[in-house]
């Protein structure tokens, strides 16, 4: 009798690991893999307006997930982060992590960071995208309407018309002749009763200017002479002074 019985739960255990190796969808679910990454955008990409961001986060104590950009092309320690979205408790596996609206970031170089975060820490798990550049086309400004100009009305009653206006002349002013003085008859006139006409030029080359000229180009050039003279004395001075240093 207990073998019988034996031999029964036999048969039922063996019943049941067969069908626990022909279905596997009623064995213990796999545990995942350690993946987190960023598929697009990948390091240099040139992206502008809405962008999906695809990739995997996955891990075996998942928690969350996050997506953050910062400026510059690549992480530094005084990164400022902005999330594009964040605390995501749903895992992916090579499908859309999040949609990224390019058009309200300003057009630079920007870095991507996927974080994963585990059940019980809060270390995430990072992933970097470089050298991302935003380039998105500057609005069309709105060209401004001009206004038109308003028209003046006619003034009130006619305009009464006069004779055409002739070109003015206008008359050059008369010369007012030089006084000269009445000869008296039987009178030679004399070089002080003509007018007095003096060329300003000959009065400039006068001999009195002449001599004037000579005597201080003299005085320059013995001044001249004097510096120079000083100039070579004091020379040889300070070289003799040398000279008489070194025989000491």
């Amino acid at each position: 009798m207990r073998l019988t019985q034996m031999l029964r739960y036999g048969i039922l255990l063996g019943l049941c690991l067969l069908l626990g190796l022909a279905q596997p969808g009623l064995s213990a679910p796999l545990p995942q893999e350690r993946v987190w990454l960023v598929t697009y955008p990948s390091d240099g990409t040139n992206v502008s307006g809405e962008i999906t961001i695809t990739g995997t986060a996955t891990h075996p104590n998942f928690s969350s997930y996050g997506l953050l950009y910062a400026p510059g092309p690549s992480p530094t320690a005084s990164s400022q982060w902005i999330p594009v979205v964040f605390g995501v408790q749903t895992m992916v596996v090579n499908g859309p992590l999040a949609t990224w609206d390019t058009t309200g970031v300003p057009n630079g170089q920007y870095t991507l960071a996927l974080a994963v975060y585990e059940v019980g820490n809060d270390t995430p798990n990072l992933h970097f995208v470089n050298n991302i550049t935003v380039q998105n086309d500057p609005p069309t400004p709105t060209p401004t309407p001009t206004p038109e100009p308003e028209e003046t009305p006619p003034p009130d009653g006619p305009t009464p018309e006069g004779p055409p206006a002739g070109p003015t002349v206008v008359q050059p002013p008369t010369a007012t002749p030089r006084p000269t003085g009445t000869p008296v008859p039987g009178q030679t006139p004399t070089a002080s009763d003509e007018p007095d006409e003096r060329d300003p030029l000959l009065e400039a080359f006068s001999t009195h200017a002449m001599r004037e000229a000579v005597c201080s180009g003299a005085w320059i050039a013995v001044i001249l002479y004097a510096i120079g003279g000083l100039y070579f004395a004091a020379r040889a001075a300070f070289r003799y002074y040398l000279r008489q240093m070194r025989r000491r």
